[in-house]
């Protein structure tokens, strides 16, 4: 059995760890909360629980997921046969130079851009 305390003057008690996982991920515990540590019949602060670690370790990797598959751009993506500029586009295999990245078959505005400056600081290469 758990005592806790999420705030001053309130207790509250778990019947096991899971339920006290479980209101730990539910958002009802936070890092203000105490918890009673019967060996040493103290108030510690939940933070040092090893539910609330895995908790806060479920948090960090669910952060670091969210983050990773987050379209990181100000622009909407749109289809290429949406574009309205596409229409005045020469066709793929007439341009020259190197695609950006790897693989890409059209080079991106940016390697376009990139490639422009550096023949304006470098004429005739």
């Amino acid at each position: 059995m758990f005592l806790v305390e999420p705030e001053s003057g309130q207790r509250r008690h778990y019947s096991s760890p899971g339920a006290l996982g479980a209101a730990i991920r539910r958002g009802e515990l936070g890092p203000q909360a105490r918890i009673f540590h019967q060996a040493s019949s103290q108030w510690l602060p939940i933070t040092v629980h090893p539910e609330y670690r895995r908790a806060e370790s479920d948090w960090e990797q669910g952060s670091i997921h969210r983050l990773r598959t987050r379209g990181w751009t100000f622009l909407p993506e749109q289809p290429a046969e949406s574009d309205p500029l596409r229409a005045f586009a020469p066709p793929p295999e007439s341009r020259s130079g190197p695609a950006l990245i790897p693989g890409d078959p059209e080079p991106s505005w940016l390697g376009s851009a990139f490639r422009q400056l550096f023949h304006l600081a470098r004429p005739g290469v």
